[in-house]
């Protein structure tokens, strides 16, 4: 794949995604209904309306260049509306219908809020994977890799989620907990897609500090519950008991 780096990519990702993720945050918490167990639909629905905000100003206008060189090379210079409409919608319209096939096959009803959720789930996890596109070139381990770290940190996150306000909540209350989890969470989710997307697709340049700053912090801090658990799995390997 040619390179990339020439075209104009901002260097304010982390700021963009960050605002994004406490704007969104902080209306998740004003609209709670109380801490819930499992994964609220709030959050699923934030963090469907933050991903569609970082794709129209992060990388649709501040990366647009950048993303129209990726798409030529990823169309090989075959970009019309067809193959638009087909990238576009075809990977969300069966990841919905993947999702009421589960739903029906499950003991849920299939009422408005469930359809909103599992629309919400699907595009969720669109996002996520659109930036593996980019890695088309190197072959399907690399995809296959790639997709696993995305489905280990999109899991940290969404459990993070649930354990992270109960545990805060009795310090700052439940709406400032709410806020705070949702806005790690969303952040977290955010960071990684632009990560994926800067590596994958643009071709930039990385270094630790910024992978760190990018997902290494907000995973930190969502897995913080389960470090005890993690403590006793090691000292139960180390120690056989």
């Amino acid at each position: 794949m040619n390179n990339l780096n020439s075209s104009p990519v901002p260097s304010t990702g982390i700021v963009v995604n960050l605002g994004i993720a406490v704007i969104i945050g902080t209306i998740l918490g004003f609209f709670n209904t109380g801490l819930e167990s499992g994964i609220s639909n709030g959050l699923m629905i934030g963090l469907t309306v933050a991903f569609f905000l970082q794709e129209g100003v992060l990388i649709q206008y501040l990366s647009r260049e950048a993303n129209v060189q990726f798409q030529e090379q990823l169309l090989k210079g075959e970009i019309n509306t067809a193959n638009r409409m087909m990238m576009l919608f075809l990977p969300p319209i069966l990841l919905i219908l993947l999702g009421f096939l589960l739903a029906f096959f499950s003991t849920n009803n299939i009422d408005f809020t469930m359809a909103v959720r599992i629309c919400c789930v699907a595009l969720i996890i669109n996002f996520g994977i659109d930036p593996l596109y980019g890695l088309y070139e190197r072959g399907i381990l690399a995809v296959f890799g790639a997709s696993v770290v995305y489905l280990l940190i999109l899991q940290a996150g969404f459990s993070g989620s649930g354990e992270i306000p109960i545990i805060i909540s009795p310090i700052v209350g439940i709406i400032p907990a709410i806020s705070i989890t949702s806005t790690i969470v969303i952040y977290l989710l955010l960071s990684t897609r632009w990560t994926y997307y800067r590596l994958f697709c643009f071709n930039q340049d990385d270094n630790l500090a910024r992978v760190f700053v990018d997902t290494g912090l907000p995973l930190l801090l969502v897995l913080i519950p389960y470090i005890p658990k993690f403590i006793s799995i090691l000292g139960y390997i180390y120690l056989g008991n």
